[in-house]
Protein backbone atom coordinates (compact mmCIF):
# COMPACT_ATOMS: atom_id res chain seq x y z
CA UNK A 1 0.00 0.00 0.00
CA UNK A 2 2.86 2.37 0.80
CA UNK A 3 4.26 1.82 -2.66
CA UNK A 4 0.99 2.91 -4.26
CA UNK A 5 0.74 6.00 -1.98
CA UNK A 6 4.34 6.98 -2.71
CA UNK A 7 3.75 6.48 -6.44
CA UNK A 8 0.63 8.67 -6.48
CA UNK A 9 2.14 11.45 -4.28
CA UNK A 10 5.11 12.13 -6.59
CA UNK A 11 2.99 13.06 -9.65
CA UNK A 12 -0.69 12.67 -8.78
CA UNK A 13 -2.33 13.59 -12.10
CA UNK A 14 0.15 11.72 -14.30
CA UNK A 15 0.26 8.65 -12.12
CA UNK A 16 -3.53 8.43 -11.76
CA UNK A 17 -3.96 8.78 -15.51
CA UNK A 18 -1.32 6.05 -16.00
CA UNK A 19 -3.22 3.77 -13.60
CA UNK A 20 -6.49 4.52 -15.43
CA UNK A 21 -4.86 3.76 -18.80
CA UNK A 22 -3.39 0.49 -17.45
CA UNK A 23 -6.76 -0.52 -15.96
CA UNK A 24 -8.50 0.39 -19.23
CA UNK A 25 -6.02 -1.71 -21.22
CA UNK A 26 -6.47 -4.64 -18.81
CA UNK A 27 -10.24 -4.27 -19.06
CA UNK A 28 -10.05 -4.17 -22.87
CA UNK A 29 -7.84 -7.26 -22.89
CA UNK A 30 -10.32 -9.02 -20.62
CA UNK A 31 -13.30 -7.99 -22.79
CA UNK A 32 -11.55 -8.99 -26.03
CA UNK A 33 -10.46 -12.34 -24.59
CA UNK A 34 -14.01 -12.98 -23.31
CA UNK A 35 -15.38 -12.07 -26.75
CA UNK A 36 -12.91 -14.40 -28.49
CA UNK A 37 -13.67 -17.20 -26.04
CA UNK A 38 -17.42 -16.78 -26.63
CA UNK A 39 -16.89 -16.57 -30.39
CA UNK A 40 -14.89 -19.81 -30.57
CA UNK A 41 -17.22 -21.59 -28.15
CA UNK A 42 -20.19 -20.41 -30.21
CA UNK A 43 -18.50 -21.68 -33.37
CA UNK A 44 -17.92 -25.10 -31.78
CA UNK A 45 -21.51 -25.24 -30.57
CA UNK A 46 -22.73 -24.25 -34.03
CA UNK A 47 -20.74 -27.08 -35.62
CA UNK A 48 -22.09 -29.56 -33.08
CA UNK A 49 -25.63 -28.30 -33.64
CA UNK A 50 -25.25 -28.72 -37.40
CA UNK A 51 -23.96 -32.27 -36.92
CA UNK A 52 -26.90 -33.07 -34.64
CA UNK A 53 -29.37 -31.62 -37.14
CA UNK A 54 -27.89 -33.77 -39.91
CA UNK A 55 -28.02 -36.83 -37.66
CA UNK A 56 -31.66 -36.11 -36.79
CA UNK A 57 -32.52 -35.69 -40.48
CA UNK A 58 -30.83 -39.03 -41.21
CA UNK A 59 -32.78 -40.68 -38.39
CA UNK A 60 -36.04 -39.21 -39.67
CA UNK A 61 -35.27 -40.56 -43.13
CA UNK A 62 -34.50 -44.00 -41.67
CA UNK A 63 -37.76 -43.96 -39.71
CA UNK A 64 -39.67 -43.07 -42.86
CA UNK A 65 -38.09 -45.92 -44.79
CA UNK A 66 -38.83 -48.29 -41.90
CA UNK A 67 -42.42 -47.07 -41.85
CA UNK A 68 -42.75 -47.75 -45.57
CA UNK A 69 -41.23 -51.22 -45.16
CA UNK A 70 -43.51 -52.02 -42.23
CA UNK A 71 -46.60 -50.87 -44.12
CA UNK A 72 -45.61 -53.06 -47.08
CA UNK A 73 -45.09 -56.01 -44.74
CA UNK A 74 -48.45 -55.29 -43.14
CA UNK A 75 -50.08 -55.49 -46.57
CA UNK A 76 -48.32 -58.78 -47.27
CA UNK A 77 -49.37 -60.18 -43.88
CA UNK A 78 -52.96 -59.09 -44.49
CA UNK A 79 -52.85 -60.92 -47.84
CA UNK A 80 -51.54 -64.04 -46.10
CA UNK A 81 -54.20 -63.68 -43.42
CA UNK A 82 -56.91 -63.43 -46.06
CA UNK A 83 -55.52 -66.49 -47.86
CA UNK A 84 -55.33 -68.47 -44.61
CA UNK A 85 -58.89 -67.52 -43.70
CA UNK A 86 -60.09 -68.65 -47.13
CA UNK A 87 -58.16 -71.92 -46.76
CA UNK A 88 -59.62 -72.41 -43.28
CA UNK A 89 -63.13 -71.89 -44.63
CA UNK A 90 -62.46 -74.33 -47.46
CA UNK A 91 -61.07 -76.93 -45.06
CA UNK A 92 -64.09 -76.51 -42.80
CA UNK A 93 -66.43 -76.84 -45.76
CA UNK A 94 -64.64 -79.96 -46.96
CA UNK A 95 -64.63 -81.44 -43.46
CA UNK A 96 -68.34 -80.74 -43.06
CA UNK A 97 -69.03 -82.19 -46.49
CA UNK A 98 -66.96 -85.27 -45.73
CA UNK A 99 -68.53 -85.70 -42.31
CA UNK A 100 -71.99 -85.27 -43.78
CA UNK A 101 -71.20 -87.80 -46.49
CA UNK A 102 -69.92 -90.33 -43.98
CA UNK A 103 -72.96 -89.76 -41.75
CA UNK A 104 -75.27 -90.30 -44.71
CA UNK A 105 -73.33 -93.40 -45.73
CA UNK A 106 -73.58 -94.73 -42.18
CA UNK A 107 -77.30 -93.93 -42.12
CA UNK A 108 -77.81 -95.81 -45.44
CA UNK A 109 -75.89 -98.82 -44.12
CA UNK A 110 -77.91 -98.82 -40.90
CA UNK A 111 -81.14 -98.47 -42.90
CA UNK A 112 -80.09 -101.46 -45.03
CA UNK A 113 -79.51 -103.40 -41.81
CA UNK A 114 -83.06 -102.59 -40.74
CA UNK A 115 -82.29 -100.27 -37.86
CA UNK A 116 -84.90 -97.85 -36.54
CA UNK A 117 -85.09 -94.09 -37.03
CA UNK A 118 -84.06 -93.41 -33.40
CA UNK A 119 -81.01 -95.70 -33.63
CA UNK A 120 -79.84 -94.07 -36.86
CA UNK A 121 -80.41 -90.58 -35.43
CA UNK A 122 -78.45 -91.27 -32.24
CA UNK A 123 -75.58 -92.95 -34.14
CA UNK A 124 -75.17 -90.37 -36.93
CA UNK A 125 -76.44 -87.14 -35.40
CA UNK A 126 -78.72 -86.55 -38.38
CA UNK A 127 -82.20 -85.20 -37.67
CA UNK A 128 -85.38 -87.13 -38.38
CA UNK A 129 -86.21 -85.13 -41.51
CA UNK A 130 -82.93 -86.26 -43.08
CA UNK A 131 -83.27 -89.88 -41.98
CA UNK A 132 -86.86 -90.48 -43.18
CA UNK A 133 -86.04 -90.32 -46.93
CA UNK A 134 -83.06 -92.63 -46.36
CA UNK A 135 -85.28 -95.14 -44.57
CA UNK A 136 -87.89 -94.82 -47.29
CA UNK A 137 -85.47 -95.69 -50.11
CA UNK A 138 -82.92 -97.90 -48.33
CA UNK A 139 -84.78 -99.36 -45.40
CA UNK A 140 -85.97 -102.98 -45.21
Amino acid sequence: MDFLRDYIEKDPSGNISTIIVILTILLLIFVVSAFLFDYFKNDQNSKKTNMLERAIKDLIEEFRSLEINLSEQKKILNDYKYTLEKLDLEISRLADSNKGDSNITTAIQMANQGRSLEEISSATGLNEDEIEPILKYHGK
